[in-house]
């Protein structure tokens, strides 16, 4: 399951984009289905870089913020004026999230200089130490790492990722425990999944796997995938059907699916 930020923007007239602003954005009128059009809006200012994609299938415009940064998706015959307007209409939306989304995807896990690392959605300083097999604990406010060479950040890194995946499925057994009889579904057999953008999947068999990477971010982003996945047990779509059944479980699923978006960059870094 990849979550994508579908924003709504609420119209309000547009501001003159400057001229080359309105080159930029005039340029997209090339683009192809299979290419990326490189775009620019002007915000308070400051330039700031979108994607933008053309669709056959797609029917209106939508802004969304992901590892790539700001894209835009538009339909494949949507006219450059068009954008632009749509694009001058996302300015409040833009100044509500976009600052939120560049902070947080700054890296936060500093292996390299074995500073910090994310934990339950606190940034929780490392300390390294030697030991002759490799073992992590919380301890104090700090995440203490001790492994054979403390200067391997390697190993270092090793000893992290498998202690967060150690913390991970028991806790996602937990989640799905607890939410399965909200969403009508007997709890299925968890699994966890490596992938970097997929947060989670549920198959035809029934079995549900979950990315360990949850861990380190807010508690209830786990319990949001938890929930989205427990309800393709009921529904194998994402109809209105689906989000229904989601809403039973957590009901606050549009808010954590914009969060989820925003954490992308800094849980995909261990």
């Amino acid at each position: 399951m990849s979550i994508p930020h579908h924003p709504r923007i609420a119209p309000q007239h547009p501001a003159p984009a400057t001229g080359d602003v309105r080159r930029r954005m005039m340029a997209a009128r090339g683009t192809h289905l299979d290419t990326d059009q490189i775009g620019l809006i002007e915000l308070d200012g400051q330039p700031v870089e979108y994607v933008m994609r053309r669709s056959l299938r797609r029917t209106r415009a939508m802004l969304s913020l992901s590892d790539r940064g700001l894209v835009l998706a538009v339909p494949m015959r949507m006219s450059a004026r068009a954008i632009e307007t749509f694009l001058q209409h996302s300015h409040p939306w833009l100044r509500r999230h976009f600052p939120r989304w560049r902070d947080n995807a700054r890296p936060h896990l500093e292996l390299t200089t074995l500073q910090r690392v994310l934990w339950q959605g606190a940034s929780l300083p490392i300390d390294v130490g030697a030991a002759a097999a490799p073992s992590v604990r919380p301890e104090d406010g700090r995440i203490g790492v001790r492994v054979p060479d403390p200067a391997d950040p390697g190993a270092v890194r090793a000893a992290l990722r498998a202690w967060v995946q150690s913390a991970a499925l028991p806790h996602f057994e937990e989640r799905a425990r607890h939410f399965a009889p909200m969403v009508g579904v007997d709890a299925p057999p968890i699994r966890l999944t490596n992938a970097r953008t997929l947060w989670g999947s549920c198959t035809p068999a029934g079995l549900v796997r979950v990315n360990w990477r949850l861990m380190q971010g807010p508690a209830h982003l786990v319990d949001y995938v938890v929930v989205h996945e427990l309800a393709h047990l009921v529904e194998a779509n994402h109809s209105a059907r689906f989000w229904a059944v989601v809403e039973r479980g957590y009901r606050e699923h549009r808010e954590a699916r914009r969060e989820l978006t925003e954490w992308q960059r800094r849980l995909a870094a261990l």
